[in-house]
């Protein structure tokens, strides 16, 4: 048990570590956002009101905007602070999901789950970027856990002195859970609330006789949660009125219920995908589990928290990967307390096969998404990586011993973690604006316009040097549209800019006769003038 504690440790380090050695830079569409809005939060002295370019972004509380913030001020003007706040949200709910998991069965089965939810595809990857969902996890588990706790029969005692202790005993598991989710509200609305709830109605389907119990806790730490999160919402009104009524009707009530969000029109079964790829390399011993002949209560209350949560997800009319994140803590506890007993050599097989293809996957995944060539000096990092974490794969598939072929598993998943590693900065070159912020930096000077074509500008504003992002605003810095692009070519000064992502540029082509030659190459993107475009338009009429 010791050396599965030392391998949980270890793997957790090396999840928050590896990232930040990788060095990548800010991915868009949200990861360079939300570094753009704390940073800009730190400039203005604003900690109420998040803003973008200096316009309020009322579309997600406030408390990881705080996280990241709060990691600018203290590390620094880089990637490593951006990343700090959901690396350690993510640890925090590889803790949480193993505290959850430990609770329900034993502490290998807590460790194991902590393992499989830390090294699940979609856990992982949302942990390395900046996006709020990755903070709802831990919030979520801890109340999780404390409602099971609050649901435990108490053991008869003779005397007054036990009562009053397991009377206080409950009362901070109530209070615990209430702050939690007060929290989870202030990092992504009610949906930590939701799936608190629903693991709770399974609980008490599991023991009926807590029904007054967990619904009497639940209620108070609501009235708790309130309390706690109710601050920063009321300031919000305050100074935007109407909030309130944006944020809870109208993108939750209304986002959930209608097509009037973006993200809507997606099938029911658009979550199914998600979870089956999101769960990989654990996705094997999710379907062994399911259909395993061992039977046991606690199982099927992790069951029906993961279904009826998957059923609430997908009868919502706005659906989005990240949405999924709350369901991958029952997956992560059903394999792990699934592999806890003895991993299944042919599923272990399948796990070692997906962990040691999957940086070579990523590397040609980039060159087919973006038409690039790959370095041969990262095919030869990502072989041996692949080497690497076969060979600790082999050793948990030839012990008979659980714990230890936990701790091969957590080997191999951070060699993987490794190769992975070696893709990201790679990849992060065709989602990323830094090298265009480079060229405007050495400018010295904003032009007087800057377009990106169909992409999102949130790592432009951060990489921008603080001058240029002082001259920055909406009318100067947009992202466009095809025919946006066209039009804004016809009308702005000779020196306007517009960005356009290599990958892009066949169908930017295709507008033109003749394609006009770019002004100058920012990495990925190439750069056009409004002059050139003009130039380019008259040469076609």
């Amino acid at each position: 048990m010791l050396s599965l504690r030392r391998a949980f440790a270890l793997l957790a380090l090396a999840l928050v570590v590896a990232p930040l050695v990788a060095s990548a830079p800010l991915f868009d569409p949200d990861e360079g956002l939300h570094a753009a809005i704390a940073q800009e939060m730190n400039t203005r002295g604003d900690y109420v009101t998040p803003t973008f370019l200096g316009e309020p972004f009322l579309d997600k509380p406030i408390l990881f905007f705080w996280a990241e913030a709060l990691s600018l001020r203290v590390i620094g003007h880089n990637e490593a602070a951006v990343r700090m706040p959901p690396l350690l949200f993510g640890l925090f709910g590889m803790i949480a999901v193993a505290a959850l998991g430990r609770a329900l069965f034993d502490e290998t089965a807590g460790l194991a789950a902590g393992i499989a939810y830390g090294t699940m595809l979609l856990p992982l990857g949302v942990s390395e970027v900046a996006v709020h969902d990755i903070g709802l996890v831990g919030f979520m588990c801890v109340a999780c856990c404390c409602m099971w706790r609050i649901a435990e029969p108490s053991a008869p005692v003779a005397s007054v002195a036990p009562v009053a202790s397991a009377f206080r005993r409950k009362t901070m598991l109530v209070i615990l859970a209430g702050v939690c989710l007060g929290l989870s509200i202030l990092t992504k609305g009610l949906v930590g609330v939701v799936f608190t709830g629903i693991f709770a109605a399974c609980l008490a389907v599991y023991r009926p006789a807590a029904i007054v119990r967990l619904a009497i806790a639940l209620t108070i730490a609501g009235a708790i949660a309130l309390l706690v999160a109710a601050p920063w919402y009321i300031a919000m009104e305050r100074a935007h009125p109407g909030y309130l009524h944006y944020y809870f009707v109208e993108r939750h009530l209304q986002g959930y219920l209608t097509a009037t969000q973006r993200h809507a029109g997606r099938p029911f079964w658009y979550y199914v995908p998600i979870l089956l790829g999101g769960a990989l390399p654990w996705t094997p011993y999710l379907f062994v589990a399911a259909t395993s002949a061992r039977r046991h209560p606690l199982r099927v209350v992790v069951w029906s928290w993961f279904g009826i949560g998957l059923i609430f997800l997908s009868i919502g009319e706005s659906k989005l990967v990240t949405y999924a994140l709350p369901l991958f803590p029952a997956l992560a506890i059903v394999a792990g307390e699934y592999v806890a007993i003895k991993p299944r050599r042919s599923a272990l097989a399948v796990q070692i096969a997906t962990l040691a293809l999957l940086p070579a996957a990523g590397l040609l995944l980039m060159r087919w998404k973006y038409s690039g060539s790959v370095d041969p000096v990262l095919w030869i990092l990502v072989g041996v990586m692949g080497v690497l974490t076969i060979v600790p794969g082999l050793r948990a598939r030839a012990s008979n011993d659980a714990s230890a072929s936990l701790v091969w598993i957590a080997a191999m998943s951070a060699c993987a973690l490794a190769g992975l590693m070696v893709v990201s900065p790679r990849a992060a070159e065709w989602m990323t604006s830094r090298d265009l912020a480079a060229v405007l930096n050495r400018g010295g000077v904003l032009p007087s316009h800057v377009s990106v074509l169909d992409e999102r500008i949130g790592s432009l504003v951060f990489y921008l040097d603080p001058p240029l992002r002082a001259e920055a605003s909406r009318e100067r810095l947009e992202d466009v549209s095809f025919a946006e692009a066209i039009a804004r070519a016809r009308v702005d000064p000779d020196d306007a800019v517009l960005a356009v992502r290599m990958g892009q540029l066949p169908r930017f082509s295709r507008l033109f006769p003749s394609a006009p030659e770019p002004d100058a190459r920012a990495g990925t993107f190439l750069l056009f003038r409004a002059s050139s475009l003009r130039q380019a338009l008259r040469a076609s009429q």
